[in-house]
This record gives structure tokens, C-alpha cells and sequence, in this order.
């Protein structure tokens, strides 16, 4: 059976690449679709290849393109800009689909949505509704606002509403989260404890692990020492946990942007401490708990996969009267702690050492959605 193709344009951060894979998956499964993924964003292609996981999956529907020069020259750059239009414009010219985030609101190639809205489909983001818009302006965040460019719309959740104005010709298609679909959950337990051996083939799992999200430690505008704060937290979760895991093993999970050497210098000397480039939906297969001490989307996968989830944070007191002192991420944060090193050491305990099971049960895929049918619609030949 001859193989079909869409391309897919990503986003200069994860998420995007994250979001849209459980579906590249399926398509592939069901319906034999080989994408090819562009990726026109340095940090973006480092973080792909950095984490095994969503490298294997890109390889496993088919193919990354990275279009980004290693050359800071502009005559080079703009060289690589035109060839990656007129590559989309014979795909389009083809009848293929290109699922995208937004590339096309840009000039040049905004040209291009115009003239082939039809096989256009803009994606929303993020798998799970958050809150961070209510947070923006005393967080000094810019709100991501989007226009959707062609005459098709994928939205994950209701917060799609947060894009500029959908018209009338436009198709909005509810998918629901695409990482609480079976398939996506059977393609990661399946591959699971194989990522496991191959990478952390040391490390005692036998009682679990537990599994820190890290993030940049460079100004946070929310925090209350926005400069030193959150290495000030990192600092004080690696030193509770040290004191009271016990044999239970911990994996950290570098951002893109973290600072390894700060990682390096709190875990120096300690045991039982990993850094990890795996996936959290591979993560969370084996976590009791993660933790952030800054909210991190990560921890709506946990949360929606069954694992306990907590923010050990310090944030100022506009942000805790904002969000009433909860998390910023309220919805996928079962345990706030703000500023209080006691409190946090209390709950550890008890979640490691007593009868403490997780709050959450995993998220069932949501069968009323559109989501067969742009399934079934992305499968159709050009």
C-alpha cells in the first residue's frame, strides 16, 4: 500500500511537538500517514534530539526536516527561508495537508494562506486548557493570542476561544487531549521499561522514583526573589529529599533553557539523584510524585496519567491574591506549598512512607469529540 505524506510545522518550543505526536502516531498506525515534521528553530531541534523519546516517535512516523542554518549569515538565512516556501508550495500545489501553529500568519508565507487555505490546518498549542492568561500581565508575560490561517481549526480544549476571530468558512475540529488517547498511552507503555533499561539501566526502580521538573532559573517575574528564588527552591527540594527518600530514586528533567551547572552543583555528592531526557509521559509510568517549583504544563500529563502532582513555589503576594493561593496551574496541581520548606518535608512523607495514594485516576479519552473524523479526513488521499 503506497504511503501517504502530510507535513507538519512546528513551534519554536515542546509543546507543540508533543502535542500534535500522539496524533502523527495514530495516523500512522491506522492509516499509514508518514509526516514530514519541519523544525526552523535551533533550541527547538536541540530539545527533540536531547529528549529520546519524542526523537524516537519523530522517527517512528517519519521524518524530522530541520530548516535552521548553523551560519548566523543573513544571505544564507534568507536562502534557507525561500527554499523551505517553495518546498511548501509543491507540496501544496500537491494536495498535501500541512498541519501547522501559526507559520502562516508570517510573511512570506502568509502568501501561501492565502492562496491554499483549504488543505491549512491550525493547531492550538497546548493538549490541556490552562490558566497562565489570568496571570500574564502581573507575571510580565506577553498573552499568546492566535489567527488562525486557513479554512481549518484544531482545537484541544475550550480555550481555542483565546484565538483572534474564527470565521464563518473555517472548520472548528474539537479533538480533546491528544496525550490521554489510548493509542498514545499503549505506544509509551509499550516502550516504557525498554526506555528505562536502555538509559537508567542503574537505577533502582523497585519502589518507584520521583521526578522533578526543572525550568530556567533565570528571572521569574511571579516569584517573590524573582532572580535567585527559584535556585533558592531547587536548592531546599534537592536537601528535603536527600534527608527523606531513602532508597526511592529521583529524576530530574531539564527545560531547554535550565542551567545545568546550578542542577550539577545541588546534586553533587548526593546518591540516588539522575539527570533524564526521557519523555514525562514515559516518566510518569514509574513516578509516585512530580514536582515543580515553578508551574510547569508537564504536570497535566502527570495528572492525567494517575501521578501525584506538586508545586513547592514562592510566589509574591499579587500572584497569591490573584490566584486566591493556588497554583497558577490550579487545575493539574494537587498540593500548593508556598514558601514553607516544613511543610513540604511533611507531605513528601507522606506521600513516600504512608498510605497516601495518589488523588488522580488517568484520564479516559474522550469518545464525543471530532476527533475520528479529522483523523479520517487527514488520512484522504491528496
Amino acid at each position: 500500500m503506497m504511503t501517504k505524506e502530510i507535513v507538519v510545522i512546528v513551534k519554536n518550543k515542546l509543546m507543540s511537538i508533543t502535542t500534535i505526536l500522539p496524533i502523527l502516531i495514530e495516523l500512522k498506525e491506522k492509516y499509514n500517514v508518514s509526516s514530514t515534521i519541519i523544525v526552523n528553530d535551533k533550541l527547538a531541534h536541540k530539545g527533540i534530539n536531547e529528549n529520546v523519546v519524542i526523537r524516537d516517535a519523530v522517527d517512528y512516523v517519519g521524518t524530522e526536516l530541520y530548516t535552521e542554518p548553523n551560519s548566523s549569515n543573513k544571505i544564507i538565512r534568507k536562502f534557507l527561508k525561500i527554499k523551505l516556501l517553495f518546498f511548501l508550495l509543491f507540496k501544496l500545489i500537491k494536495g498535501t495537508k500541512v498541519l501547522h501553529f501559526g507559520i502562516f500568519n508570517v510573511f512570506p508565507f502568509s502568501v501561501l494562506g492565502g492562496l491554499f487555505g483549504k488543505n491549512l490546518y491550525f493547531f492550538q498549542s497546548s493538549s490541556f486548557k490552562h490558566s497562565f492568561e489570568r496571570f500574564d500581565a502581573l507575571s510580565n508575560r506577553t498573552p499568546s493570542i492566535a489567527t488562525p490561517i486557513g479554512r481549518n481549526i484544531v482545537a484541544f480544549n475550550d480555550a481555542f476561544r483565546y484565538l483572534n476571530v474564527v470565521r464563518e468558512s473555517q472548520r472548528v475540529f474539537m479533538f480533546g487531549s491528544t496525550r490521554t488517547r489510548v493509542s498514545w498511552k499503549n505506544y509509551i507503555n509499550q516502550r516504557s521499561d525498554d526506555y528505562f533499561n536502555k538509559y537508567h539501566g542503574n537505577v533502582d526502580l523497585a519502589n518507584g522514583c520521583i521526578v522533578i521538573m526543572l525550568s530556567s532559573f533565570e528571572e521569574l517575574r511571579h516569584m517573590r526573589l524573582p532572580n535567585e528564588g527559584l535556585t533558592i527552591l531547587f536548592k531546599r527540594t534537592i536537601e528535603v529529599l536527600d534527608k527523606i527518600k531513602g532508597d526511592i530514586s529521583v529524576f530530574l528533567k531539564p527545560h531547554v533553557f535550565t542551567d545545568i551547572n546550578i542542577v550539577n552543583k545541588a546534586i553533587h555528592g548526593r546518591n540516588g539523584f539522575y539527570m533524564t531526557y526521557l519523555h514525562q509521559s514515559v516518566l510518569a509510568s514509574k513516578a509516585k510524585v512530580f514536582i515543580c517549583n515553578s508551574y510547569s504544563s508537564t504536570m497535566a500529563d502527570a495528572k492525567s496519567l494517575g501521578v501525584r502532582t506538586i508545586e513547592y513555589s514562592d510566589y509574591n503576594n499579587d500572584i497569591l491574591k490573584l490566584s486566591e493561593g493556588k497554583s497558577m496551574g490550579y487545575e493539574y496541581v494537587d498540593d500548593f506549598i508556598n514558601n514553607d520548606k516544613g511543610e513540604f518535608e511533611k507531605l513528601i512523607k507522606s506521600i513516600l512512607f504512608t498510605d497516601s495514594p495518589s488523588k488522580n485516576r488517568p484520564v479516559a479519552e474522550d469518545i464525543k469529540t471530532d476527533a475520528d473524523k479529522l483523523l479520517t479526513i487527514l488520512a484522504e488521499s491528496n
